[in-house]
């Protein structure tokens, strides 16, 4: 497969990309500079949804969304720049690929109402009728997904209509161990009376609202609160496992390395009934975003 060309993405980006995952609500706040803008992203470039110009416009479009502190350059495959699940299923199904950069540290529900009203922009000025919405989230995005869609439904939004399959892969619907570990432990020291764990406590305390939604895997303003998945669409999701064998005790423990089994398919979610799930054993949190045996799977459920 040819790969498609673009401009690198920069050292710069990849920074701001990081220090916004840990500290993206602070900087937003600030006015800083560093705060990454969400914004759509088409063979490497900003797409404006107000005004969306390119060659060969699709009905179908599969929008790529990645998880904290990443980019949109996540999904491609090692060594192959601009190849990835997006553009090999654009190949398959006849669609437009688009990515999604986004203030990974912003609470996930203010990220998720952007995207709403972005994908209602698009929708509305691509320049042939969009037929299809494909929705495919990492991680975080898996849950960004879920807030827009639930956004999107409260604005009575016209795109929501158009969603065939939202796709989450390694999304922590539960939560994240490591994000809950953090909240705990930060909660602990806190309490402790010595002055320098104190500190520490304060250290860990340190946060983005976006790293705080993963304890919990919240996707409303509100902590805690239940959502169900958007009615009238397809829903599916994937897990990776550290170990090869499911039953290996490290699977249990630390599931992908971030997440659990159980959070991936959000196993104790009210009125949830995924389409399909699947899991992988020896894949682990990051690789689930270009894996050959991955994109076997999304094709086969998407085609």
């Amino acid at each position: 497969m040819n790969t498609i060309p673009r401009h690198p993405v920069r050292w710069q980006d990849h920074a701001s990309a990081i220090l916004s995952g840990f500290l993206g609500d602070w900087l937003e706040h600030r006015a800083n500079p560093l705060a990454v803008e969400l914004q759509m992203m088409f063979e490497g470039q900003p797409l404006d949804p107000a005004q969306p110009q390119l060659a060969q416009p699709r009905r179908t479009l599969v929008l790529m969304v990645h998880g904290l502190t990443e980019l949109e350059s996540i999904w491609d495959y090692p060594g192959q720049p601009g190849v990835n699940y997006g553009s090999e299923l654009a190949e398959v199904l006849g669609a437009t690929p688009l990515g999604l950069r986004y203030n990974s540290g912003r609470p996930i529900y203010r990220n998720g109402e952007d995207l709403a009203e972005a994908l209602e922009t698009l929708v509305a000025e691509w320049p042939v009728p969009v037929e299809n919405l494909i929705l495919i989230g990492h991680s975080m995005g898996g849950l960004l997904i879920r807030s827009a869609c639930q956004a999107g439904l409260g604005s009575g939004h016209t795109w929501t209509g158009l969603v065939e399959s939202c796709v989450y892969l390694g999304a922590p619907h539960e939560g994240s161990w490591l994000a809950k570990a953090a909240h705990g432990a930060a909660g602990f020291m806190h309490k402790v009376p010595r002055d320098y764990l104190k500190v520490i406590g304060e250290v860990l305390d340190v946060r983005s609202a976006g790293i705080r939604n993963l304890s919990r895997g919240d996707i409303l303003e509100e902590s805690g609160a239940l959502a169900p998945l958007l009615p009238n669409a397809r829903h599916f999701a994937i897990s990776g496992l550290l170990a090869r064998q499911h039953g290996n005790p490290v699977n249990v423990l630390f599931g992908d390395a971030l997440v659990q089994e159980g959070s991936a398919r959000g196993a104790n979610q009210a009125d949830w009934e995924l389409t399909d799930y699947a899991c992988f054993p020896g894949i682990d949190h990051i690789r689930l975003t270009h894996h050959p045996k991955v994109y076997e799977k999304l094709k086969e459920w998407l085609e």
